[in-house]
């Protein structure tokens, strides 16, 4: 069993359901993104996701799309975003999964990446433009994370059980990332049951999460939540209180956690 799955089924054994919070990494600098990850551990936070900037990002709405252009515009790119990683693991003990559009992977080649991924502690990767086939064939010791959607047709679910994850990243609704005021609960609760038919991994539901609310509607049908707009509607609300954003982020971060428990 992974790091990642331990952790997610360690958190449902004790009631709650896991909080992955996703971070463009490295951004707006170094120093304030790993002040944010502290506050986040501090808040209760389980695992952390780090995003690569990439030029074109397909599954993200506008607030991500944002931090893409400007990681690029920074310079930021696969190898800094890896070193920031390893930084992290060196200062914060919590599990991380690097996210990443595939083209810079395939570029810096499967084996370079695989080799920088252990380096620097990084334990699954999400690459939301990977086919579940493509998964299957890499040759890599890394966990890579599945995504399927409420579209996602049941001969595409069945290749989950050819992946033994540390979690299925499970889309809840059509479309980008972004914060939605409301989703539509029985709809995506059968959804999850839906995919359940196909794997025993632990399913964490990204797309959508607004707040605490959302968290406490699908606690009892998700293992996990992945969060990334709201973290990201925060941090540009707080940019001239730099202090004022780590107490907002690790009071948010225990409020998610508070709505989890089943």
């Amino acid at each position: 069993m992974s790091r990642i799955s331990e952790t997610i089924r360690k958190e449902n054994a004790a009631g709650r359901a896991g909080l992955i919070a996703f971070l463009m990494a490295a951004m707006p600098d170094e120093e304030q993104c790993l002040a944010y990850i502290k506050a986040l551990k501090a808040g209760g936070c389980d695992l952390i996701e780090l995003g690569v900037p990439y030029s074109d990002p397909l599954a993200d709405g506008e607030l991500i799309q944002d931090l893409h252009f400007q990681g690029l515009a920074q310079g930021l790119h696969l190898k800094a975003c890896m070193d920031f990683a390893a930084r992290v693991k060196s200062e914060v003990d919590i599990p991380l999964v690097l996210f990443s559009y595939y083209n810079p992977i395939y570029r810096m080649g499967m084996d370079e990446f695989s080799r920088r991924c252990q380096e620097a502690g990084i334990e699954s990767l999400v690459i939301p433009d990977l086919p579940m086939e493509t998964a299957l064939e890499l040759k890599s010791f890394l966990d890579i994370i599945p995504m399927v959607a409420p579209s996602t047709r049941p001969e595409r679910m069945e290749l989950l059980q050819g992946l033994e994850p540390g979690f299925v990243y499970c889309v809840s609704v059509l479309g980008v990332t972004g914060v939605r005021q409301e989703l539509p609960v029985a709809q995506i609760s059968a959804y999850l049951e839906r995919v359940k038919q196909y794997t025993s991994a632990p399913l964490a539901m990204g797309f959508g999460i607004s707040g605490p609310d959302a968290v406490a509607s699908f606690k009892n049908a998700a293992d996990a939540f992945v969060v990334g707009s709201l973290y990201a509607r925060l941090i540009k609300e707080h940019r001239n209180d730099p202090g004022g954003l780590l107490e907002a982020i690790e009071a948010t971060t225990r409020a998610l956690k508070a709505a989890s428990q089943k």
